[in-house]
């Protein structure tokens, strides 16, 4: 028998090392992670709801940043809807049907002349189109979504549906929300790179209590939480949003809808921010997206065709009262809570480019159109 001799180097020995230290470090992350799915799933139904959940970094944590790395990898952070979205769909990525990239937004102006100020006060109160009747909202031609399912949806035959909502009730007929409750809008109310802000008359809030104005002026009992679900901790944001939802219809059951009220985001390579903007008797408006989720991932949500038959009904009043103002609908294939009602939407009410002044004005805008759809003979 012959043997061969190896000379270990300094050189090779440390090769060795760390290729042993790579394996061992892969095999141990692939246990946990591996593990972490399996409890998590049979341990809370909301798992899906948990992962997506935006989450921020914890500066007191010193510990190995697994995550971080898994993300560098595979080229996304696989927490962020946001993100992972982006990576099949031309929703949050800037680059939807009509192209908001800087150089065209600034073709629309800069939203100062006309524009209502920060606080949301306008300098001339607007004629407010009229509220259309069920004939003109269960009629449309051409609604547009981004389906980022396997399911065939038809959104201008569920126009033609009656809805099953039964808003008769006494008490508040529609919850608004905020899952991520410290997003804000561009200029001096960012918080650094965070773009979060817990001051309520500057973040989505805001925008929730124009939405909650509107209602009731249209008579719609409408009742706002303002709880923060993501801070102090931005992980889990989604599964505090469903205590709060549950709690909330168990304490007032006339409760039939509920919108979760958040704000978009997009940086070009550039660092600018995406602005979905149009203008609406003259005011820069920001532009509103619905989000309706499915039960795509294997979570319950058998209502969820009447969600986004709500959110067809929704699109068709807005582009009838305010041409522009809406975004594709965007069908998802998480649940986001939805599951709770026949009647509950995400409102993404502008973006991170945009003011508060034109969210609040978006957000307005829509209720409106939800108004319209809820009192329609």
């Amino acid at each position: 028998m012959k043997f061969k001799t190896i000379v270990l180097t300094r050189k090779r020995i440390v090769m060795y090392m760390t290729i042993f230290v790579c394996a061992a470090f892969l095999l141990a992350a692939g246990t946990v992670i591996s593990k972490r799915s399996v409890n998590v799933f049979k341990e809370n139904e909301n798992a899906y709801e948990e992962i997506l959940a935006e989450g921020l970094p914890n500066s007191s944590d010193n510990s190995l940043d697994i995550k971080g790395i898994i993300n560098k990898i595979i080229g996304f952070d696989a927490e962020e809807p946001e993100t992972i979205i982006s990576e099949y769909s031309s929703v949050f990525d800037g680059t939807t049907d009509t192209d908001y990239a800087p150089d065209d937004m600034e073709a629309e102006g800069n939203g100062d002349e006309g524009a209502n100020s920060e606080n949301g006060d306008t300098q001339d109160a607007p004629t407010e189109p009229p509220l259309p009747d069920k004939t003109q909202i269960a009629s449309s031609v051409g609604l547009e979504i981004n389906n980022a399912t396997q399911y065939s949806v038809d959104l201008n035959a569920m126009c033609a549906e009656d809805l099953t909502l039964n808003t008769n009730t006494d008490g508040p007929q529609v919850l608004v929300v905020h899952t991520h409750t410290t997003e804000c809008y561009d200029g001096d109310q960012m918080n650094g790179e965070t773009e979060r802000n817990t001051d309520e008359n500057r973040n989505v809030i805001a925008v929730g209590n124009a939405i909650c104005a509107a209602l009731e002026e249209n008579g719609i009992k409408t009742l706002h939480d303002t709880t923060y679900h993501d801070y102090p901790s931005y992980q889990g944001a989604y599964t505090r949003a469903l205590g709060t939802i549950e709690n909330q219809l168990k304490n007032n059951p006339s409760i039939k809808i509920v919108l979760d009220v958040h704000r978009d985001a997009f940086i070009y390579p550039d660092g600018s921010k995406l602005r979905v903007a149009c203008e609406q008797n003259g005011i820069a408006t920001a532009q509103v997206m619905i989000v309706a989720g499915t039960d795509s991932m294997g979570l319950w949500h058998d209502n969820w065709r009447e969600n986004l038959k709500f959110a067809a009904h929704i699109q068709n009043a807005a582009e009838i009262m305010y041409p522009g103002l809406m975004r594709p609908v965007n069908l998802r294939t998480e649940r986001f809570n939805e599951h709770m009602t026949m009647g509950s939407l995400i409102l993404e009410v502008g973006s991170n480019g945009n003011t508060l002044a034109e969210a609040t004005e978006g957000g307005r805008c829509v209720a409106r159109a939800i108004a319209a759809v809820l009192t329609a003979k």
